[in-house]
């Protein structure tokens, strides 16, 4: 066993970017997405005219207020032209041009050092199958931040007895500072044998060529310092598994060809290959929960391209229950509220161009926006009708808001209704929407909570969790009251429950989803 002393958590890059070619991005995306929200904002706003001039006569505030319902009315259409023109443009046109380059000849094999992360979540099987490489010059280090004995004893007895052609290099830190990021960083700072890295959660299963073909595209892009793979969700141990894995299998593909093509293409935490050149010029990985895009970011500012390999197909397992999601959700809100923080200055003054920059704002900033969710909600349903006030709005903007309201599951739809059964499909899609429309109140904790001490990078677990009646009581108490505050607040105000449904049926369903993956 190898032990390796923590280091200094690393800078981001100040240099200034190389010219490098990468091949075309393109402005037309977003052009189109832009398009379309400024000519339904420009409808809004001209047949709102009337609304907004009334309620400035009725005062100075509630002319304002209805400015902040308008402009969070814009915002919602933007990011609905996202979702629904992202996969219009994938299938009509995209999935028969994606970039696939050709083997290449590897005279000087490159040494690569496949780097599995692991917190008290070790599995055997995963490591052993992604070790099975087709190549030769490649190396393998456990990253362990456990801190429960008997995961230590698995990873040391993995590491003595696997009868592979590799030595497995277990390397434990003093501390766990800077959570996956200064894990990472406390293996490569310190170690010279590498030229490129791969990174492997505790649930990665990496194929057999995994390592050949990322070489591939590092060699046919010549810009490339990260080449990110496709993933789908296997290994599905219980109805919640098996039901919610479909959405992993139809959103890598679509969404991350778009984005390497037409907005901002990110690292995503696990299943990617870096370069050496690519870490060191980016100043390694930034200690934030969400170091995976923060690292793309500074490495596109030093020059570098993110590639996805999307015929480079990777497994992962999906959360194997409704709490496990829950926590991974929060995580993931604290870590997109911290970038926020963080990191809205520095995409700011970042040579990146603007359709880049507005990729990662729509992406990155909106489960932090629950909490200016909560904002509209106040005004329209408790301070405007307390005050004897509302806003009447043109009928046909209910047309693209019910539109925009459904366009996240377009995808689904397109990716999966010419082999899955429409009766199962149907129940994806409405347990989907009771899944996601649940986490409402957890994103605004999380955000509530990363503004006020911070974020912490929390490891989902890997086994779900078996919940009695009284389990279930504690783990749903909070949502139904949630449900059943926000019902009162708008029986009072408005006479009807009718504003607050889609918050409140998801928190009601809370119970259901927690005991689902037990049949």
């Amino acid at each position: 066993m190898t032990a390796v002393e923590s280091v200094a958590p690393p800078t981001l890059s100040t240099a200034r970017p190389q010219t490098r070619d990468r091949g075309p991005k393109s402005t037309v995306l977003y052009g189109l997405i832009i398009a379309l929200a400024m000519v339904l904002t420009a409808a809004m706003l001209w047949t709102c005219a009337p609304v907004i001039a009334a309620q400035f006569h009725h005062g100075v505030l509630f002319g304002l207020l209805t400015c902040a319902v308008l402009l969070f009315i814009a915002y919602f259409w933007l990011n609905g032209s996202k979702d629904l023109i992202y996969p219009i443009a994938y299938h009509a046109y995209l999935k028969d041009r994606l970039f696939n380059p050709p083997p290449s000849r590897q005279l000087n094999l490159p040494r690569v050092m496949l780097l599995y992360c692991t917190c008290n979540d070790f599995n055997a099987d995963s490591l052993a199958r992604s070790i099975d490489q087709d190549y030769l010059n490649f190396g393998v280090a456990i990253l362990d931040d456990s801190n429960d004995p008997t995961f230590q004893r698995q990873i040391d007895d993995f590491a003595a007895t696997y009868r592979g052609d590799q030595q497995i290099r277990v390397v434990r830190r003093a501390d766990r500072a800077g959570f996956k990021a200064g894990n990472l960083n406390n293996f490569l700072a310190a170690q010279a044998d590498w030229d490129y890295f791969v990174i492997l959660d505790s649930d990665e299963i990496i194929p057999r060529n995994f390592i050949n073909r990322a070489l591939d595209y590092f060699v046919a892009a010549p810009g490339a310092g990260i080449v990110q793979a496709n993933h789908v969700a296997t290994r599905n141990r219980n109805k919640f598994m098996a039901l919610f894995a479909h959405g992993v299998d139809s959103h890598w593909p679509v969404y991350q060809s778009i984005k390497r093509r037409f907005g901002f293409m990110s690292l995503l935490g696990h299943g990617a290959m870096v370069s050496r050149e690519c870490y060191e010029a980016a100043g390694g990985f930034p200690h934030v929960v969400a170091e995976d895009i923060c690292f793309s970011i500074a490495a596109r500012d030093a020059g570098f391209y993110t590639e996805f390999a999307q015929d480079i197909v990777c497994e992962e397992e999906f959360p194997p229950d409704y709490l496990a999601f829950k926590k991974r959700h929060g995580k993931w809100t604290e870590g997109n509220m911290e970038f926020i923080k963080n990191y809205t200055r520095i995409i700011l003054r970042s040579n990146m161009r603007w359709f880049e920059k507005l990729d990662i704002v729509l992406f990155t900033y909106a489960l932090p926006l629950t909490s200016v969710f909560s904002v509209y909600i106040l005004i329209n349903v408790v301070f405007l009708p307390v005050s004897d006030s509302s806003i009447r709005f043109p009928v046909w903007m209910l047309v693209p808001t019910v539109l925009f309201l459904l366009a996240p599951l377009m995808n689904d739809v397109i990716w999966h209704w010419p082999h899955m059964r429409k009766r199962r499909l149907a129940k994806y899609l409405g347990m989907s929407t009771l899944l996601f429309g649940s986490m409402y109140l957890i994103s605004l904790k999380a955000s509530i909570k990363s503004m006020v001490g911070g974020s912490f990078f929390t490891v989902t677990p890997k086994v779900g969790e078996r919940v009695g009646p009284v389990e279930l009581v504690r783990h749903s108490s909070g949502f139904w009251a949630f449900a059943f505050t926000i019902a009162a607040i708008s029986w009072l105000t408005t006479g009807s429950v009718l504003p607050v449904t889609l918050l409140m049926i998801p928190a009601l369903a809370a119970p259901y989803l927690i005991r689902y993956h037990q049949g």
